[in-house]
């Protein structure tokens, strides 16, 4: 391992530090889709424990090999007007001049400045190099630097692509020092005072920082060191390389390079944290309309639900209707009939069976069943439609979806992405599926087949496979039987005024009975059907929604404990970096 460049008194800082990447790196494992982050938190912790590492970037044909050259007082690095770097060099000391590959991709040179000691320094591809593979280099490289030099050109000052590689390393937090190469190509003070002013004012207007600039011609400086005497005092003041070494090996002393290196992992995860809230919040908001969805389909259940029972009430009434009136047919049947004037008639049995039958039972058998038919049609389309309704909300909410989500790439990981949709397309393809196989005409049939076992049940005993009107039949025919009979044994008895009264009492008593019985029979029966099948209804739906409603409810919990975590992090890598600018670190 390198040299430390860390002291013992930043030593508790520095634990901090690392325990905070545990930390961020335990978060991100949590959090599908983080996974990218990880190698850059696995390189930034690692670069705590090294040397101080300068960073060089710029575009090619800037000057940044030829800069380090003039750092290091000799040629080591191979200049030239075409692109001539093209992997990461990482400069460090050595006894004697060496090189070796680190990595694919990364040289490593030894190098006998006295220096590099203490600072490595990191040469890049150009900002603008040809190959992307060049740029994709550079940029992976910067979350791992302490300073960046950031080489520009007189002749090519601030260009669209340093603004906009700048604009994407600024956002790690990285302190960024100008070096405005080949001042040596102007020809007054006052072309160097335009360019460092329109430098300053665009990366204060568009980076919002306003930079450190130091105009410096290292060509100048080379050329100091190959001249002698007063030519080579001349040439040295007038590259102002000084006033560069002096800011790189003075004034950013020991000191401040153990503040820098203690903040910059900050501001790397700090970045790291901030894009991964980005991320985490982007999914809340779609967890929230998902949330919302199913919310509105379970709402639409209960109101189904709800209307369901309240229309079922009102169908029943009307069935409950048909009873009533027969009930009063019948009271007004008894009054009629079994009197004193009429005794002659109520021996006569059969004639008041079909009295009774044609008076007071006439048609309701057949209203009842017609009654019947019609809830278990209605049941049938009520559910045919509201699958339908769900089917069409489902959809919309789909399509809203879509929309959202292109909004959004590169937000939304991949895999939840993909869990997602894959929830919604399978809700909407059961849906579907009921929709289309679902068959009006059977699903009748089979609900009125349930219906009338179950009234069969609880009205008469013995109905067998015979429909529901004969059902009711049957049971008013038992009636009709047995008033028949009570009316005769009437006429048999031949007791005078006394016992009509009490037995046309008795008769209504017993006919009120058998009225009740019927209307509680029918009304219980088909009440505990639609329950069961409103209840069959409501589950259908329920499984079909089941998996989606789960995913939704774990990953609002897991979001919800992602977030509180960001937020824990992020009050702590704020306390720490406190401490750093305080001074606390000294």
């Amino acid at each position: 391992m390198a040299k430390s460049i860390l002291q013992e008194r930043q030593r508790a800082l520095l634990q901090q530090e690392k325990q905070l990447a545990i930390d961020l790196a335990s978060c991100l494992e949590n959090f599908e889709g983080g996974e990218p982050y990880e190698k850059t938190l696995r390189q930034v912790t690692a670069s705590l424990d090294d040397l101080f590492l300068l960073v060089i970037v710029g575009e090619f044909n800037a000057g940044k090999s030829a800069c380090i050259n003039a750092l290091l007082h000799s040629d080591v690095l191979e200049e030239g007007v075409i692109p001539t770097t093209h992997q990461v060099t990482i400069l460090r000391h050595g006894d004697v001049q060496a090189q070796h590959i680190l990595a694919q991709e990364i040289l490593e040179m030894d190098y006998p400045a006295e220096f590099l000691r203490d600072i490595s320094i990191v040469d890049t591809p150009g900002v603008n190099a040809i190959l992307l593979e060049h740029q994709r280099l550079t940029e992976e490289f910067v979350p791992r630097s302490d300073l960046i030099l950031f080489i520009t050109s007189t002749d090519r000052p601030f260009t669209q692509s340093e603004k906009n590689f700048l604009e994407r390393i600024r956002a790690w937090g990285k302190k960024v020092v100008f070096v405005l190469n080949k001042i040596d190509l102007l020809r007054s003070p006052e072309e160097l005072q335009k360019i460092t002013a329109f430098i300053s004012s665009n990366c204060q207007q568009l980076l919002g920082f306003k930079p450190d600039i130091f105009p410096v011609s290292a060509l100048q400086a080379q050329q100091a060191r190959q001249a002698v005497g007063h030519e080579a005092v001349e040439l040295w003041e007038r590259s102002h390389f000084g006033q560069l070494e002096e800011y790189l090996f003075k004034t950013l002393d020991a000191e401040e390079r153990v503040r820098l290196k203690l903040l910059s992992p900050l501001g790397v995860m700090q970045r790291l944290l901030d894009q991964t809230r980005t991320s985490v919040e982007e999914r809340a908001k779609l967890l929230t309309e998902d949330a919302r969805t199913v919310t509105n389909i379970e709402d639409q259940v209960t109101y189904y639900r709800e209307d369901m029972q309240r229309n079922f009430k009102h169908r029943l009434t009307e069935i409950s209707n048909v009873v009533l009136e027969m009930r009063q047919r019948g009271d007004y049947f008894f009054e009629d009939t079994i009197r004193l004037r009429r005794i002659l008639d109520l021996v006569q049995g059969e004639r008041i069976r079909r009295e009774f039958e044609h008076e007071v039972l006439g048609d309701s058998a057949a209203r009842i069943e017609h009654a019947v038919q019609e809830m278990i049609d209605w049941m049938v389309e009520q559910e045919h439609h509201f699958w339908q309704n769900i089917m069409e909300y489902i959809d919309r909410r789909r399509e809203v979806s879509l929309r959202r989500e292109d909004k959004m790439i590169g937000t939304v990981s991949r895999q939840f992405d993909y869990n997602r949709r894959l929830l919604l397309q399978s809700v909407a393809h059961t849906v579907t599926g009921v929709i289309q196989t679902y068959d009006q005409e059977a699903e009748s049939t089979q609900l009125s087949q349930d219906m009338r076992s179950t009234v069969a049940q609880a009205v008469i005993t013995g109905a067998g496979g015979i429909g529901l009107g004969a059902i009711i039949v049957a049971f008013m025919g038992t009636l009709a039987a047995d008033v028949t009979g009570i009316i005769a044994g009437i006429g048999l008895l031949l007791v005078g005024y006394g016992i009509i009264p009490l037995r046309r009492k008795q008769a209504k008593r017993a006919f009120d009975e058998k009225m009740r019985e019927l209307q509680e029979g029918l009304s219980t029966a088909m009440s505990e059907q639609f329950r069961k099948e409103l209840q069959n209804s409501v589950s259908r739906i329920e499984d079909a929604i089941a998996p989606y409603t789960r995913f939704v409810r774990s990953e609002q919990q897991k979001t919800a404990e992602i977030q509180g975590r960001i937020s824990q992090l992020d009050t702590t890598i704020n306390t720490i970096k406190n401490e750093i600018e305080k001074g606390q670190a000294r």
